[in-house]
């Protein structure tokens, strides 16, 4: 009979039982893991609500206790496995506690709590991962859980010391009136809908529901946790970081479905999780990171669904795409490349067109009223045209009119300094390139320069520009050349969806920059769900490197390649505690 862990005595336990008692605990955590990352979000709230100054003095009581915690497990794990006898590992709990204490008192004297907090958490991931080390069955489970806890960890050290009124988009403040700020106020305030033509506020012109959850989610940390408004408001961050690592959950669930595995698995999810856009995305409070969120999770249904092209699994496809463009309108992008997909099935299975034809109507009938009830809501009552956009004209942003000249000209002037131009912040020109522009604000966002890095050293910055100018440079050309490339684990027409997909938001991108020739729009959050594109590329680029005849040349080029996404990963992180201590 085959005994449990917990049934064996407590002496006679090897590693391999703990592995299997950590891998149980771990696929709980993998089968559920959405909810797993929420609850995290949910728990950590009360100890921060959203800023490094909102942690009150019981919170640093509980923050010192997980400090001390973390070391003494991993002491406790060195005695079990065998690794310290017993008067070693009296000496080290002491030690640790000791060591403990001391950080206790220079946290609760740190202006700079964030990065205590962020190495807690990348200890805690670094004790993880080495404790399992012997367990080659589930290396890239754990690899995966490593990796998006520490980037985790970035992403909320950025979160505590980011106000929600820094480097934001659109956002305006809660008490103006406008904004999205104002906009999630109105519906706390109200309860309903704006009750008048929405283009006469700024920004209540996009749909309602990434306002309408945020609005909950204040009040909830309002009325449940008993915070107080401001405490509330600069928590919303904390919903947003949650928005985050679902992406980078969803990324992962996306290679997983294609089947890659080992580097081809881990590096391109490496390089998804600390991109520096999904960094400052965590703490941007604006209607971009739910609809992204959708949208890349709308990318994987649909590849589903093509695997197992049934009504069930259609649904979901639906809902994400309508709740998506309920969130933001531009989201129905994507809604082109899902017609091109339908219609290839359609036409591959046109025997079957009674049931093709149900399952389209139930995506219509759920979609549509969903992801158009703002649009025409407003048609209808307000007489707003579906698409409207606020007209910016010829603003202290224009650019110009000659978007081909924009797209050619790369003078020496822009890259030097690696930071977005903007005249505003004392630059000789505003950024016009928009090649050039999605690429710095992608890493930088419009605001963060040399004056936001200690002693304004941009090393590490530039570094960082300068290798991700030369992987983005890559992800192009993967784009096309997968495109045609045979004998890669991905079929065909999801090749031509999100290559497809990839293209048209380009399109789409570069046509909004035309139109609208401001600084501005040449942001990258428009376009940024494509990362997730980019990461199931490198996947491509990495199984054909570590499979089949390993030559020399291929040996040679997995290693560069994965030395390039390591120093990536690095210095992104680098980069955003560096700011974080500029700025504390």
């Amino acid at each position: 009979m085959k005994r449990r862990v917990n049934d064996i005595p407590r002496g006679s336990r090897t590693l391999s039982d703990y592995n299997r008692r950590a891998w149980s605990i771990l696929s709980a955590a993998e089968a559920h893991p959405f909810l797993t990352a929420f609850l995290t979000v949910v728990l950590l709230t009360p100890l921060c609500f959203g800023a490094q100054d909102n942690i009150t003095t019981s919170a640093r009581m509980i923050w010192c206790l997980i400090g001390i915690g973390i070391p003494l497990t991993a002491a406790v794990l060195l005695y079990r496995n065998k690794v310290l006898n017993k008067p070693s590992a009296v000496v080290c709990v002491a030690a640790t506690l000791a060591v403990g204490f001391w950080c206790c008192y220079e946290f609760n004297a740190s202006k700079r709590m964030f990065l205590w907090i962020f190495l807690y958490i990348t200890l805690a991931a670094v004790i993880l991962r080495a404790s399992l080390k012997s367990d080659k069955k589930h290396r890239d489970s754990y690899n995966a859980m490593f990796i998006m806890l520490t980037s985790f960890g970035i992403k909320f050290a950025y979160v505590l010391y980011t106000s929600c009124y820094i480097r934001q988009n659109d956002v305006g403040s809660f008490d103006s009136g406008s904004g999205h700020a104002g906009y999630i106020e109105y519906l706390i305030q109200n309860v309903h809908l704006p009750d008048f033509r929405p283009s006469t506020r700024w920004q209540f012109y996009h749909p309602p529901f990434h306002h309408t959850v945020s609005a909950a989610w204040i009040s909830i940390c309002e009325n449940v946790f008993g915070a107080s408004r401001n405490f509330a408001r600069e928590s919303l961050q904390m919903l947003m970081l949650f928005y985050s690592m679902a992406a980078v959950i969803i990324v992962y669930k996306l290679l997983k479905h294609f089947g890659f595995t080992g580097k081809a698995l881990v590096l391109p999810l490496a390089l998804f999780a600390f991109h520096p856009a999904y960094i400052l995305s965590a703490g941007a409070i604006n209607n971009d990171q739910i609809a992204n969120l959708l949208t890349v999770l709308t990318i994987l249904l649909v590849v589903r669904w093509t695997k197992e092209p049934t009504l069930r699994n259609i649904i979901p496809i639906a809902l994400s795409v309508g709740f998506a463009m309920m969130s933001k309108l531009n989201a129905a992008l994507i809604a082109p490349a899902i017609a091109a997909v339908f219609l290839w099935y359609l036409a591959k299975n046109l025997k079957k067109w009674k049931n093709i034809f149900l399952q389209y109507g139930i995506f219509l009938l759920i979609s549509v009223p969903i992801g158009l009830f703002w649009s025409v809501r407003n048609l209808i009552r307000w007489g707003m045209d579906p698409t409207y956009v606020p007209f910016i004209g010829e603003s202290n942003q224009f650019v110009g009119d000659d978007i081909i000249g924009r797209l050619t000209n790369f003078e020496g002037k822009q890259f030097f300094p690696v930071f977005e131009n903007w005249i505003r912040q004392g630059c000789d020109f505003d950024e016009y390139n928009p090649n050039v522009a999605i690429l710095k604000n992608s890493l930088f966002g419009e605001e963060i320069n040399a004056n936001h890095f200690p002693g304004r050293n941009d090393a590490v910055p530039t570094m960082l520009f300068w290798l991700a100018l030369v992987l983005a440079l890559l992800g192009v050309v993967l784009t096309v050349w997968f495109m045609f490339r045979k004998n890669t684990r991905i079929e065909l027409h999801d090749k031509a969806f999100m290559a497809g997909f990839w293209a048209f938001s380009m399109y789409y991108f570069y046509l909004f920059c035309f139109l609208y020739p401001n600084t501005c729009t040449q942001n990258f959050r428009y376009i940024y769900h494509l990362l997730s594109i980019s990461a199931v590329q490198y996947a491509m680029l990495f199984d054909v490197l570590e499979t089949g005849e390993q030559t020399a040349v291929k040996k040679w080029c997995s290693k560069v390649l994965t030395a390039a996404i390591i120093a990536f990963c690095i210095l992104a992180v680098l980069t955003y505690l560096l700011v974080g201590i500029a700025e504390t």
